[in-house]
């Protein structure tokens, strides 16, 4: 294990009151830290900047990602010479459409071999959720961290959000056997979607917001939507300045409703684990951030739909270079981008008191993915589920174990999951893959 990861590992298990004591030293290791000041600072830059500098910028960095990737990672190595790229004569983005796709699946296959050889790069392990039916594991820079941090608040700074005084209330995954998690770095306290499909605790839930002193919502849209419906239902108000959500679609008519239930603006952006891309979604559409990375909009068979394809700038330990998404946007006769985001989210469980649970809540983070080909949730009932399971390698007691408590602790007995272990999943009739199979009959 990495000594990023081992500090990583240290700082979840700190006791909640050791966080909160030492809250305001941890937020400003993570916003005094040089690579977010100088993140934050090319990025204001990059906003002064016309298309012409910024294009110029983007060619330069992405030149330097090839270089790097050539002499340091061996999967790139192979391919780039395959293709018969030099990349110390690289002119413009368009030699980078030479190269082929990266799927997820190619991806996964390559293995250690998409891996720097540069051993010190320090640098930290994490796992994609797995929600296109495989998880990837993906080696990020230690730096990323900050980076990332700085590139998200840098947005959110845009409506008011100051990284070192503002604070959240996120509602996404799991609580950690507590009433909710709470994130010093990004003084952020997280409350899981399934404690507010609890019975009587809208008052329980408003009394922890008021009493931290959050004034941004943020998490899936989902979750908030219900949130929203639960506040307006039992009357409470809450001094809230703006939400924010990410990782699932919300139609027009739920934004609307949060946005008079809670008395304040939404907006919402566009990112995920392997950290290549970032997106800052608007009225207008949205607009991918160039500094990020670089991405390409490629056509699919669907009219005026596109692929999101990307090549990450923030990351070096593990390159990803053309890497394609499952993600896509649709762009209008005005040449504005809808972020359709992943098609497959809006297919739903649902609890034992029959709320409707999306991808977002069900998706797996846990170190067991690995061995984990693809997996699927299949409903007949509300409140039970069959997680089927298609294994590359076989998994031990203790690691299948250790799934089910996962799924346990994020469900907190709303929603029985039994583990049942298949050689293939179901298709829809047109041999595409879903996150889930709900058999329940519209209605019931």
């Amino acid at each position: 294990m990495s000594l990023t990861n081992k500090l990583k590992e240290i700082y979840e298990k700190i006791p909640k009151g050791v966080k909160y004591a030492f809250a305001p030293v941890f937020i400003r290791l993570m916003v005094k830290n040089k690579t977010f000041l100088k993140t934050w600072k090319e990025l204001d830059e990059y906003d002064s900047m016309t298309p012409q500098q910024r294009d110029k910028i983007q060619l330069n960095t992405l030149i330097s990602l090839l270089q790097y990737a050539y002499a340091k990672v061996p999967y790139y190595r192979d391919l780039f010479d395959e293709c018969d790229i030099d990349v110390n004569n690289i002119e413009s983005i368009k030699d980078l459409q030479r190269l082929p796709l990266l799927e997820k699946d190619v991806a996964i296959e390559a293995g250690e071999r998409l891996y720097s050889t540069d051993d010190k790069l320090p640098f930290y392990k994490s796992v994609t959720g797995g929600s296109s039916g495989k998880a990837l594991t993906v080696l990020l820079d230690k730096d990323s961290i900050y980076k990332e941090r700085a590139v998200v608040t840098h947005f959110l700074s845009k409506f008011g959000y100051d990284p070192l005084h503002t604070k959240t209330v996120a509602f996404w995954g799991h609580n950690k056997d507590q009433d909710y998690y709470y994130s010093p770095l990004k003084n952020e306290i997280v409350i899981s979607p399934f404690r507010l499909f609890k019975d009587n605790q809208i008052d329980a839930i408003c009394d922890d917001i008021e009493k931290f002193g959050a004034t941004y919502v943020m998490g899936y849209p989902s979750a908030i939507y219900l949130f929203a419906q639960l506040l307006e239902k039992s009357g409470r108000k809450l001094k809230i300045e703006h939400v924010v959500y990410y990782a699932e679609n919300c139609s027009p008519e739920e934004k609307e409703y949060i946005e008079k239930v809670l008395g304040c603006q939404v907006d919402s952006y566009y990112g995920h684990t392997e950290r290549a891309c970032f997106a800052e979604i608007y009225e207008s559409g949205c607009v991918f951030n160039d500094y990020y990375g670089l991405t390409e909009l490629i056509p699919t068979d669907t009219p005026d739909e596109y692929r999101i394809v990307c090549t990450g700038f923030l990351s070096r330990k593990m390159p990803l270079i053309r890497y394609a998404t499952d993600d896509v946007v649709q762009i209008d006769g005005q040449g504005h981008k809808k972020l359709v985001g992943h098609k497959r989210s809006e297919v739903h469980l649902l609890s034992k008191n029959g709320q409707k649970i999306f991808k977002g809540a069900m998706t797996l983070h846990v170190e067991e993915l690995k061995k984990i080909r693809r997996y699927q949730y299949v409903q007949d009932e509300p409140g039970k589920a069959e997680l089927r399971i298609v294994l590359d390698a076989p998994m031990s007691e203790q690691e299948i174990d250790n799934v089910k408590k996962n799924i346990s602790r994020r469900c907190e007995g709303l929603l029985d999951i039994e583990i049942k272990f298949v050689d293939e999943l179901q298709l829809t009739l047109r041999g595409k893959y879903n996150w889930a199979v709900n058999n329940i009959r519209s209605g019931e």
